[in-house]
């Protein structure tokens, strides 16, 4: 028989794999973690910045006059409501606004990238969550198939999880740079139209400073692993199978991280009531 294949169904086959796939995902992430959309993909910045946003511009400009005028015949119309100085001061401020924002809202953008990627490059530190790939006894070699290959899947899943959590904010963040001007351009038609601006607003805080709270669990989180004294070395699951203890540890650092990353966007969005 090869060795290789010995190897394989040794009782280390499956974990020393899973741990490779993890420990990969991981430096990857924190890669991503440190770069601003400028820096992640260069040719996404710029072909966005030079191509797409001035096509978008030009459809926000129009829709701008368009949802001003909706605004100014909306307001002129409703009989209930005399039309007064304020409204047309109210209606001429969100004009400009939306006018000023739309125009400078790449360099705003941009400035903010850069702030949150520097957050979460010093909050996430150099050393990424540690799995456990230690030797198992041969106690284990009898659940080997079942536990190996769990193990093995978990770590290819949420490995890859956080790694395309990651990767998506990044393509959120160029849809939104794209996107901004018809988004902002809703702000000139007043009460109702100006919804889908603040949505915009809320959707590009939330992709912009997740990375932030990406960067504090997975600082925090470990720590929590690591402070966990039912999941030391010595623990129970050590006693009775002898090396499982450390498996047992690194599955639920996985599943944790992974869970817990999954939903960074929801604690945002409730934790600043940016929903």
């Amino acid at each position: 028989m090869p060795s290789w294949v010995q190897d394989f169904f040794s009782p280390n086959g499956f974990f020393s794999p899973g741990s490779v796939i993890w420990n990969a995902c991981m430096r990857a992430t924190y890669a991503m973690l440190g770069k601003s959309p400028q820096d992640f993909s260069s040719s996404a910045w710029s072909d966005t910045v030079a191509n797409l946003y001035p096509w978008f511009i030009s459809i926000g400009i129009v829709l701008l006059n368009l949802f001003c005028l909706t605004g100014f015949i909306r307001q002129a119309s409703n009989l209930r409501e005399n039309v007064t100085t304020e409204m047309w001061v109210e209606l001429f401020i969100k004009v400009s606004i939306a006018n000023t924002v739309m125009v400078n809202v790449i360099s705003l953008m941009s400035d903010m990238f850069s702030a949150a990627s520097q957050a979460s490059s010093y909050i996430v530190g150099n050393q990424p969550p540690q799995i456990f790939s230690n030797d198992v006894s041969l106690t284990v070699l009898i659940l080997h198939l079942v536990i190996g290959i769990v193990y093995f899947i978990a770590a290819s899943i949420c490995g890859f999880m956080i790694m395309l959590e990651v990767f998506a904010r990044f393509m959120q963040i160029y849809l939104l740079m794209a996107t901004a001007p018809i988004a902002l351009s809703t702000w000139a038609g007043g009460r109702g139209f100006e919804d889908t601006a603040y949505a915009w607003i809320k959707s590009f805080l939330t992709n912009t400073f997740q990375i932030v709270v990406i960067a504090l669990i997975l600082r925090i989180g470990g720590k929590m692993i690591e402070g966990f004294t039912f999941m030391d070395n010595a623990s129970l699951f050590d006693a009775i199978f002898g090396g499982a203890g450390d498996v047992f540890k690194s599955f639920v650092t996985m599943c944790f991280m992974a869970t817990a990353i999954k939903g960074s966007d929801g604690f945002l969005k409730r934790a600043f009531n940016l929903r």
